[in-house]
């Protein structure tokens, strides 16, 4: 093993135990309550992970590592990883503004909710007055007559 694919190996094992540091600290706060600054981190670092590992499984050839220099093999993948953080990232946006439109959605239909759940109760008890009063008129009705 060349020296540099040594030099990954640790990279990856203290970013590991970064990582593992960062998950018990996200399990004991739970997932509604980490705070942002750990879950950043815990994404990063992840990221990270995948290109020391890309860089452990596949290393350059000795003349391309030259032409390159040391840091050369992680460009071509950390430009990857930059554009698909780029995409998801405008996923994120869209969907959030999805969550937007939902939540203001939501919150507009409260009123009118709230108002046809007034008006329902209104009928509700209309009905049930209207029930009573006939009873009320029938049985009142019937004991004049004498059939009761």
């Amino acid at each position: 093993m060349d020296e540099e694919v040594k030099h990954l190996i640790e990279v990856r094992k203290a970013k590991i135990d970064r990582l593992n540091t960062l998950d018990k600290q996200a399990a004991t706060f739970g997932p509604l309550y980490t705070p942002p600054h750990i879950e950043m981190e815990r994404v990063s670092l992840r990221e990270e992970l995948g290109m020391v590992e890309t860089a452990i499984k596949s290393p350059a050839r000795a003349e391309v590592s030259e032409e390159l220099g040391p840091a050369g093999r992680f460009q071509v993948n950390y430009q990857q990883n930059r554009d698909i953080r780029e995409s998801i990232a405008a996923v994120a946006v869209e969907v959030e503004g999805l969550a937007v439109k939902f939540s203001q959605f939501v919150l507009a239909t409260m009123s009118w909710r709230s108002s046809m759940r007034t008006w329902i109760i209104i009928i509700g008890v209309t009905v049930l007055v209207l029930i009573i009063v006939v009873v009320s008129i029938v049985s009142y009705v019937y004991g004049r007559a004498g059939l009761v």
